[in-house]
């Protein structure tokens, strides 16, 4: 990995980093992952917050059997309130998701859901991601506590924002996890498994995947990194690290692919700088919704997160401020050569805020 320095001069104090390699104290590590702990659990659900949930669904299923008592009907949850990774958020609308989604708003149990038909894909995507949250007790809290400053910074809205879906967040991080020396979490997909009837094809794509926990169970033990120094490792990754240019990253191969040899060099999607596989529809590119302006943000906001964890001891609550409607010229910034291959003089705009 090449050598680079950065110094910042973005009101966080003008201290010269070297962001390629991480602190090297313990203390400082423990620290930050007893803060990211404390974030954790404050995120998480309460007991009532999912009796409400379990009501709600018992009472979707009743309007559906009330309303269509000749046909066969099922309500099958899917995402975060089923994977592990649900924290408390507010629910907006969003007019142009890939998949028709219909918003639904209960008064009576003040719960807000997301409805669509025959999406069977998805209880896939769930099951998958819901599988590799069990293998290691670090994923929960790593990628719970991801998506919160995602939603901090107002960079985790695909449809209406033009950043990328919580989905792609967690497939960054599963990746990411994968990637490890040693790896904390294996491919499922390359991981020898049966091909049953519920779970071979959908749409016409193979979803089959290993999850069997006796299989699994102890994958990641023979890493040894922290919390905090893989929070620190993951902003760093795609802050300064990630060839956005020529790399794809892929969670069904447990690995980081190059353009050329997933095909994305050429064709619609060499136009992309983001390039994220999707897990079972290897063909689409979950980072399609970012566009160039988009993804320099993005990395900004990596970078940014850097230089708060190494400026102010990892003082998370000033990571995870909420994001200020802001731009600035990137001729502003100093920018680390590493990124330079997207990061272009001239007009181009980018955000970032304190």
């Amino acid at each position: 990995m090449p050598h680079h320095t950065v110094k910042s001069n973005r009101s966080l104090g003008s201290n010269t980093y070297d962001v390629s390699a991480p602190p090297t104290t313990l203390p400082f590590y423990d620290s930050l992952s007893f803060d990211l702990l404390d974030v954790y659990n404050t995120l998480l659900p309460s007991r009532a917050s999912y009796d409400r949930r379990q009501l709600f669904i018992s009472k979707i299923r009743n309007i559906l059997k009330t309303e269509w008592p000749d046909y066969e009907t099922g309500v099958h949850v899917f995402g975060s309130s089923i994977n592990g990774l649900n924290g408390l958020q507010i629910v907006k609308l969003i007019s142009n998701a890939k998949v028709p989604i219909a918003k639904v708003w209960d008064p009576e149990l003040h719960i807000a859901g997301d409805f669509n038909l025959n999406n069977t894909l998805a209880l896939q995507n769930t099951k998958m991601i819901k599988t590799y949250v069990s293998i290691d007790p670090r994923v929960r809290p790593l990628i719970l506590f991801i998506k919160h400053w995602a939603k901090q910074r107002n960079i985790n809205d695909a449809a209406q924002g033009g950043t990328i879906s919580t989905y792609t967040w967690v497939c960054m991080a599963i990746n990411f996890l994968q990637t490890r020396q040693p790896p904390i979490l294996p491919s499922l997909h390359e991981m020898p498994h049966s091909l049953s009837e519920d779970n071979q094809v959908i749409h016409g794509l193979n979803t089959s995947f290993c999850d069997n926990p006796g299989q699994l169970k102890g994958y990641g033990r023979t890493n040894r990194e922290t919390l905090g120094g893989l929070l620190y490792a993951f902003f760093r990754r795609y802050g300064f690290e990630f060839d956005y240019k020529t790399q794809v990253i892929s969670v069904r191969s447990g690995k980081v692919l190059s353009r050329q040899e997933k095909g994305w060099h050429k064709g619609p999607e060499s136009q992309q700088l983001l390039c994220v596989e999707e897990p079972f529809d290897v063909h689409r590119n979950l980072g399609n919704s970012a566009n160039e302006e988009a993804v320099h943000g993005l990395i900004m906001e990596f970078q940014r997160a850097v230089h708060i964890i190494l400026e102010t001891h990892g003082n998370l609550d000033y990571l995870c401020t909420s994001y200020q409607q802001r731009q600035i010229e990137y001729s502003s910034l100093q920018e680390p050569s590493v990124c330079m291959p997207l990061l272009s003089q001239g007009d181009k705009r980018g955000r970032l805020a304190i």
